[in-house]
């Protein structure tokens, strides 16, 4: 049996191309629905290395700009300086 990632880190060797606006607009998107509808997100976004993390989006915090993930094990304050968005399935 196969787990999700939990606390996954890579080491970042290069400059990280930013982030195009159709896809911000995107994960933005998944990130609301997942508020109101209560499903399990990826996410992925970079503080010294690439971190990763999963969970169901419980609060978002306009002023630290940060959103609260939210798991059985534990609770992320994950900075909005995101890579990537998926739902899980």
């Amino acid at each position: 049996m196969s787990l999700l990632y939990e606390h996954h880190f890579e080491p970042v060797v290069a400059q990280l191309p930013p982030v195009d606006s159709d896809a911000l607009a995107e994960m933005n998107v998944i990130i609301y629905d997942s508020v109101r509808k209560d499903y399990a997100i990826n996410i992925s976004w970079h503080e010294d290395s690439i971190r990763r993390e999963w969970g169901v989006v419980k609060d978002i915090d306009r002023i630290e700009n940060k959103i609260k993930l939210v798991r059985v094990d534990g609770v992320w304050w994950v900075p909005i300086k995101m890579l990537q968005v998926e739902r899980v399935y």
